[in-house]
């Protein structure tokens, strides 16, 4: 999902959940969640160019999120640490 079409859904009041989860390679990639005539549906953001938009750190995602007008999003870590604790 690119940034307009978000837009769209955030000024409708679509948005349902947005989640940042680790990418696999030390990155971060937001997921949003919205309603639709049929129930809902899951996106990745996207740059602008395809393919899943991958941030360096939380500060850029909230930056990010923050600048198209949402005021917060879940962190799911479900695979951040590869290492069991002792």
């Amino acid at each position: 999902m690119q940034h307009p079409k978000l837009k769209v859904l955030i000024e409708a009041g679509a948005v349902c959940e947005v989640d940042a989860m680790p990418d696999g390679k030390g990155g971060w990639a937001v997921w949003i969640t919205y309603a639709t005539r049929t129930g809902e549906q899951v996106e990745a953001l996207e740059r602008q160019r395809r393919g899943v938009r991958v941030f360096a750190t939380l500060d850029a995602v909230a930056r990010c999120l923050a600048g198209l007008g949402l005021t917060g999003f879940r962190v799911n870590s479900a695979g951040l640490c590869d290492e069991e604790p002792p």
